[in-house]
């Protein structure tokens, strides 16, 4: 039995310290799976930072354009009307040649001084004064022609230079529009990349992080089976010890045995007996009772 004992005792202690190997082996694994989950974690986390800087700037730069693209619609709508409104004018300008003085608002203009210079300066009966009076009322009546020309004519001009100051406005926004837009799609362009970047790190990431659990669980095992076989170890040693402690003890009782009966016929004899003869005999007498 106490050779089984020991042969089993060998197989586990050889079992367990190979158990050990395979368990600091499975550690070294682990801990450099969980160095490189923490680089992954670390490009990760700086990736994601940096996709999402792109997304707001893309988002910020698509605000700008939305709001200058209200300014555009705004001035294109003031373009629009400016544009009715001289047309308009135009016709109203080509309308209102059809009545048109034969005499040049120049000529008009002269003939109305010289009857009132006339007026002020030279004695007449009051019909005559009141004739002439008409015949400028008349002439200012046709003056009135030429005065509502150049107001039309002047209106134009101030539609046509603000026309022309919507236009350059219209040039301006639709240029800064296009290369908002072209920034933005450079940012988006930029942001698509990087959150592919982070799925291909996710996918990375999850095969590490599965791979790290599977040899945890797998350092988990054996560290039961160790643990299974320790106990073996320790129980088979007690078992050993034991029956160490067993044959000692018969030894160690033969062995007193003997020298009793050495001791007895020793004294039977008459011969002398030693101190720790005497004392075994003793014990062993005492024992009895």
């Amino acid at each position: 039995m106490g050779e089984n004992l020991r042969r089993r005792l060998a197989d586990l202690e050889q079992e367990a310290s190979s158990l050990i190997a395979e368990i600091e082996r499975n550690d070294a694994e682990a801990r450099k799976l969980a160095g490189e989950r923490r680089v992954l974690l670390d490009k990760l986390r700086s990736l994601r930072a940096e996709a999402l800087e792109y997304k707001s700037r893309r988002d910020g730069l698509n605000d700008e354009v939305r709001n200058l693209k209200i300014i555009l619609a705004e001035l294109k709508r003031e373009y629009a009307e400016k544009l009715d409104s001289l047309r308009k004018l135009r016709r109203g300008i080509k309308e209102h040649l059809r009545f048109k003085p034969a005499k040049s608002e120049e000529a008009l203009a002269r003939e109305i001084n010289n009857l009132d210079w006339k007026i002020q300066t030279t004695p007449m009966p009051v019909i005559e004064e009141q004739k002439i009076i008409e015949q400028i009322k008349m002439l200012e009546r046709q003056m009135e022609f030429y005065r509502k020309l150049g107001s039309m004519k002047d209106e134009i001009k101030e539609i046509e230079v603000r026309l022309n100051e919507i236009k350059d406005k219209i040039t301006f926004y639709r240029k800064m529009i296009a290369e908002k837009v072209s920034e933005s799609k450079i940012f988006h362009e930029k942001m698509i990349k990087a959150f592919g970047e982070v799925n291909e790190l996710k996918s990375k990431l999850n095969e590490v992080t599965n791979k790290y659990l599977e040899i945890r669980n797998e350092a988990a095992k054996l560290r039961l089976k160790r643990k299974d076989l320790l106990d073996q170890i320790h129980a088979i040693r007690n078992l050993i010890r034991k029956e160490e402690e067993r044959k000692r003890r018969e030894v160690i009782s033969t062995l007193k045995e003997k020298i009793k009966r050495e001791t007895l016929e020793k004294i039977r004899r008459g011969e002398k007996v030693s101190f720790e003869e005497f004392r075994i005999l003793v014990e062993e007498d005492e024992g009895k009772f």
